[in-house]
């Protein structure tokens, strides 16, 4: 009986969070924050990855694992992806404004990549906030990218936008298979970044992967470091840029400019 009770229980939660996520954006409940990515041998701040959080009236902020799943079989991720690449856009050129030079990464989804707007949504998105567009980098599931993907890639990099692949696996996941693709950056996943202190093999592919990125002029950034083994393991695999709870967890924007005049090295803010 205990069990079944649960099981209600959840069922009944998901119908709410699915109930209470149609009027969520227009109630200003979404909120981005935004993980700085770091240079791992200058230690300069390079960049931001911009996250999505739910600010729930009644369960308090939740992390996008609990309601964007649901977002995507509603559709709602279209509205909600569409207004997190407008903010993300905005707070860009805002840090621009004040005289700072970095990326700002913004995720997306296999739907929204797949409707016939999206790229005049960024088209859009970088003329209204006037943010540089080759300071936007978008990034994609590999899955997301299968099939007839590149001539709306190439639509894209055509803005001056930069494209990532998100949660790339060495040994699961082949450069070669994105060799005709206009990728320029890809994010090691952070289940694989955690393995590699015990792993001599994984150690191995990325040695390997650097080799080809190198060729294919690939930026490697690692995500997930959350200790200094990690960091110096990717630095002698001459991975260049990290991101993880090693440098900073995600923040709100007026917290990212506290981090940023606090910032002893960064390559980009004017003396």
């Amino acid at each position: 009986m205990a069990d079944h009770s649960e099981s209600s229980q959840e069922s009944v939660a998901g119908v709410d969070l699915a109930s209470d996520l149609a009027t969520a954006l227009d109630d200003d409940q979404f909120f981005l924050v935004y993980q700085p990515e770091i240079d791992l041998n200058s230690n300069a701040f390079v960049g931001v990855e911009a996250l999505i959080r739910w600010r729930h009236p009644r369960r308090g902020v939740l992390g996008p694992d609990t309601f964007v799943p649901e977002l995507e079989s509603s559709g709602l991720i279209l509205t909600v992806g569409r207004w997190a690449l407008a903010t993300a856009c905005a707070q860009g050129a805002e840090w621009h404004d004040k005289g700072f030079r970095f990326t700002v990464s913004v995720n997306v989804s296999a739907l929204q990549f797949e409707w016939s707007g999206f790229i005049d949504e960024v088209e859009d998105a970088i003329a209204t906030s006037r943010f540089p567009a080759s300071l936007l980098v978008l990034e994609f599931a590999q899955a997301t990218l299968a099939g007839d993907a590149a001539e709306r890639l190439v639509g894209l990099t055509q803005l001056g936008v930069r494209l990532a692949i998100d949660d790339f696996e060495p040994g699961r996941s082949l450069l070669s298979d994105l060799e005709n693709l206009p990728i320029t950056v890809l994010k090691l996943d952070r289940h694989f970044v955690a393995t590699l202190t015990d792993s001599p093999e994984g150690t191995a592919l990325v040695h390997s992967l650097v080799d080809m990125a190198k060729k294919s002029q690939l930026q490697i950034v690692a995500s997930g470091i959350e200790d200094a083994e990690q960091r110096q393991r990717l630095q002698l695999q001459e991975v260049g840029v990290g991101q993880g709870f090693l440098f900073s967890e995600p923040h709100e924007a007026a917290d990212i400019d506290r981090y940023l005049e606090d910032f002893s090295i960064f390559s980009g803010k004017p003396l």
